[in-house]
């Protein structure tokens, strides 16, 4: 409240995702989704701002940054997806989930991945768009091929078809699915290994790196910590590995 006892507005800062699936955004129009309800617990648990979740494709985000217009955060990020290990060219905040991309294959015939030679001469699935660091060199060298699909549903039934030998579907969306498919999940056999773990997390421009602040302080709060521990079991997201028969 000033002085002349007017209440300030707070200011309002926009929070992109350009992950469009489940569990992180499952309905874009209805506001639903694992992005939109952390928005809300950092509306409930902090005072100085107003956070609001919109949808930006990946390549529309990528412009912005080249072109220094990025005028909020992004959430659900890692500092390798955005080429930046150090940390020095963005401000990052604390994760606030833990993730992993596996390597998903049908009981009957199941993948287990070693390195990259293991993928001589298999046909992987990915979502159209999506860059597979593991997989993306042995295709350019023509031992395995890349089949691209529109989403991680559609991979995960035509492993469950046995139409695909293997796909590479993030842990949490994989879960999520199977907590709606649970018939799925005798059918489907999971990597030792992984593709890639990773914690997700918000980047922000330098120039917002106050409100990262805010966001890492609001992080520490303990009645925040069980809030968000609620949130991401609602999604199915755990922190130990899916109990998927192997």
């Amino acid at each position: 409240m000033t002085s002349s006892g007017v209440v300030q507005a707070k200011k309002t800062v926009t929070i992109y995702t350009y992950h469009l699936k489940a569990p992180y955004v499952v309905d874009v129009e209805y506001e639903q989704g694992l992005y939109f309800d952390l928005v809300l617990l950092l509306n409930q648990y902090q005072t100085e701002h107003v956070f609001k979740m919109e949808y930006m494709p990946r390549k529309r985000l990528n412009r912005d940054i080249e072109q220094s217009t990025l005028d909020g955060l992004i959430v659900g990020v890692n500092p390798v997806w955005f080429r930046d290990t150090q940390q020095s060219k963005f401000a990052w905040s604390e994760p606030f989930m833990t993730d992993r991309d596996e390597f998903v294959s049908n009981i009957n015939a199941p993948f287990e991945y070693t390195g990259q030679a293991s993928l001589y001469g298999k046909t992987v699935g990915g979502v159209r768009g999506y860059h597979y660091f593991q997989v993306a060199p042995v295709v350019k060298i023509g031992k395995a091929s890349q089949l691209e699909t529109g989403s991680e549903l559609q991979l995960l039934e035509m492993i469950v078809k046995q139409r695909l030998e293997i796909a590479v579907i993030s842990k949490a969306t994989m879960n999520y699915l199977l907590a709606k498919n649970k018939h799925w999940e005798s059918a489907i056999h999971l990597s030792e290994q992984p593709h890639e773990s990773y914690g997700r997390a918000l980047l922000a421009p330098k120039e917002m790196s106050h409100i990262i602040a805010l966001i890492n302080k609001v992080f520490q709060k303990s009645e925040f910590k069980q809030a968000l521990k609620q949130m991401l079991k609602h999604y199915h997201v755990t922190s130990s590995k899916s109990q998927v028969k192997s």
